[in-house]
């Protein structure tokens, strides 16, 4: 049985319900926040405007944080296994590359004039790309009504994204 959390709710009729949740709902919830949050702190410290700090020392920066972050959940007590494998390695590996990668290119942009609020659109543009990725690479989707909608959705995504740039 899956776990769920469980929250109060008050609901426009006065009446209080219990409203439960996922774990990964939760996780999604949270994990919105935090890169909603995280490009705000980026240009602050990256823009001429602000701190003005080079992409390069802004890296470095956010590499520091990120290792803290990771390294106390690291120290957080786990039941989880763990299983190194060389392909697991590999792909951790070009998981943090790809990610440092699309950091980099938002610290360059920020730096050479990007607003924030039309940056985040352009780049998260980049739910199509792993929508894609995720029906043809990992095979997640198999009913094609399932595909339609989230095809659909994602091409609103985008035409967002080009709207914003005009």
């Amino acid at each position: 049985m899956e776990a769920k959390y469980c929250v109060l709710s008050v609901w426009s009729m006065g009446q209080i319900k219990e409203k439960c949740m996922k774990p990964w709902f939760i996780y999604s919830l949270l994990s919105m926040t935090a890169w909603g949050s995280y490009i705000v702190a980026a240009k602050i410290t990256t823009a001429p405007k602000y701190y003005g700090l080079s992409p390069r020392l802004s890296s470095m920066l956010m590499f520091g944080g990120i290792s803290l972050t990771f390294f106390f959940y690291w120290l957080w007590p786990s039941s989880e296994g763990n299983r190194l494998t060389a392909g697991g390695t590999v792909s951790g590996i070009s998981t943090g590359v790809l990610w440092g990668l699309g950091m980099l290119f938002s610290f360059l942009a920020i730096q050479t004039g990007a607003d924030v609020s039309r940056l985040v659109p352009i780049y998260n543009c980049n739910t199509l790309i792993a929508v894609l990725l995720g029906i043809l690479i990992l095979r997640e989707i198999g009913d094609p009504s399932q595909i339609i909608r989230i095809l659909l959705g994602s091409v609103l995504i985008v035409a967002g994204g080009v709207l914003v740039t005009r």
